[in-house]
C-alpha cells in the first residue's frame, strides 16, 4: 500500500490544491524538460494500463520497445501491438488537445483504433455480447451491443455537459477538487460499464480519462499495475453503492479517491521534477 493511499480525501484535496498553487508559479517551463516528462510518464503509464490488462511486458520491455523498437522474443506478437497502440493513443490526446477537440464518438472511436492498433475491430462499437471478467467467471454484464449505440450517444452529451461545469470548478479561486473528480469518475466507470467495443476498453476508458484531466489544465494520471485491485474493486463499487446507498457520492468515492491520489502523485512528480522554477505563491 502507497502512503497516500492512507491519506483521507480532504487531506488529498488540500495538498492537490496546495500543488496547483505552486504549479501555477512555474512559467515559463523549458520546453526540452516538459517533452521529457511527458515522454517518460507515457512509458509508465503505457506499461502500467497494459499490465493492468494482462499485458506480460515489464517496464524495462516497454521502455526498449517505445524508445528504440527492439522487442523482447519471450512476448506475443499482439502484446507488442498492445504496448505501441497505447503510446500512440497518448501522443494523440496531446495532438487532440493542441487542436481543441472535443470529446465526441469519432473522437472516441479514433482513440480506440489506436489503441487496438492492427485489429480488425479497430475503431468500431461491438456487435456481440461481452463482459467483464470472462466467459466463466462474469464480473459484470454490459449492456447489449444493440444498446450501445444510443447509450454512447447518451454518455458524451453528458461528458461534454460537464465539461464546462468542470472548466468552471477549475476556474475557481478554491477549486472543489471533490466535485471534479467525482465527476470524473463517474464518467469512466460509465464508461467500462457500456463497455462499447469488444475488447480495449479498460484502455481506451484510462486514456479517456486522461483527456478529461489535460483539457481541464491538469497533469496526466498513472493507474499503478499495483493497484489494479483498488481499481477493479472501485468499478465493482457502484452497482454495490446503487442498492445499498443512499447518498449519491458514495456510488464513486472508490474512485474519486483512487484517481484524486493519482492526480497528486503526478502533480508531486512534476514539481520535484521542476522545482527550480518554482516561484513565491502570493
Amino acid at each position: 500500500m502507497n502512503e497516500l493511499s492512507n491519506l483521507n480525501f480532504n487531506d488529498i484535496t488540500l495538498r492537490l490544491d496546495l500543488n496547483y498553487k505552486k504549479i501555477k508559479t512555474m512559467r515559463p517551463l523549458p520546453t526540452t524538460g516538459v517533452t521529457y516528462f511527458r515522454n517518460e510518464f507515457s512509458i509508465s503509464t503505457t506499461y502500467n494500463s497494459n499490465a493492468i490488462e494482462g499485458n506480460t511486458f515489464t517496464y524495462d520491455e516497454t521502455k526498449l520497445l517505445l524508445e528504440k523498437g527492439i522487442t523482447s522474443s519471450l512476448r506475443s506478437f499482439l502484446e507488442h501491438e498492445d504496448i505501441i497502440g497505447y503510446k500512440k493513443g497518448f501522443d494523440f490526446l496531446y495532438e487532440a488537445l493542441n487542436q481543441k477537440v472535443e470529446i465526441s464518438e469519432d473522437f472516441i472511436k479514433h482513440l480506440h483504433s489506436l489503441v487496438e492498433y492492427g485489429a480488425e475491430e479497430a475503431g468500431k462499437y461491438r456487435t456481440i455480447q461481452n463482459y467483464i471478467g470472462d466467459l466463466f467467471r462474469v464480473v459484470y454484464t454490459p449492456c447489449s451491443p444493440q444498446e450501445v449505440p444510443c447509450k454512447m450517444k447518451e454518455y458524451v452529451q453528458k461528458v461534454r455537459s460537464d465539461w464546462q461545469k468542470n472548466k468552471d470548478l477549475m476556474a475557481q479561486e478554491n477549486i472543489s477538487w471533490a466535485k471534479l473528480f467525482h465527476s470524473l469518475a463517474e464518467h469512466h466507470i460509465e464508461f467500462e460499464r457500456i463497455h462499447p467495443f469488444t475488447d480495449g476498453n479498460g484502455r481506451t476508458g484510462r486514456l479517456l480519462l486522461t483527456y478529461e484531466l489535460i483539457s481541464q489544465g491538469l497533469l496526466p494520471i498513472d493507474i499503478l499495475y499495483e493497484e489494479r485491485s483498488r481499481y477493479y474493486a472501485a468499478l465493482r463499487a457502484y452497482d454495490d453503492k446503487v442498492r445499498y446507498s443512499i447518498r449519491l457520492e458514495s456510488k464513486t468515492e472508490k474512485m474519486a479517491k483512487l484517481l484524486a491520489e493519482c492526480e497528486l502523485r503526478s502533480s508531486d512528480l512534476w514539481i520535484k521534477t521542476f522545482s527550480n522554477y518554482i516561484n513565491d505563491i502570493k
